[in-house]
């Protein structure tokens, strides 16, 4: 690892090199598939029901109402299925956590 002018006067600058390179040799599974799921599939969803919920209940409610429970009707919608999506797979195991 290229040290520049900010580490040479630090006496860390070793152990930081050494952490840098263990980190690009550690072996594991691919995460960017499971953080793309868990951060962008909620945000998504909620942005679709939300929508949904304009379309489905513009006629029921005036303009003031219908945002506020288009926005509650999705948010409770998405942590749903966030909660039951977790329920299935089950708590995180400790060997995953373990793993390095």
């Amino acid at each position: 690892m290229k040290t520049d002018d900010s580490c040479s006067g630090c006496g860390q600058k070793d152990t930081c090199r050494q952490a840098y390179e263990k980190m690009g040799r550690a072996e594991g599974p691919n995460v960017a598939w499971k953080a793309v799921v868990a951060f962008l599939v909620p945000v998504g969803g909620f942005i679709g029901v939300l929508a949904g919920s304009q379309q489905f209940l513009r006629d029921r409610f005036k303009e003031n109402m219908l945002i506020l429970v288009s926005f509650i009707q999705a948010l409770c919608i998405t942590l749903l299925v966030v909660f039951v999506i977790r329920a299935l797979r089950g708590p995180i195991k400790k060997e995953h956590c373990d793993k390095r």
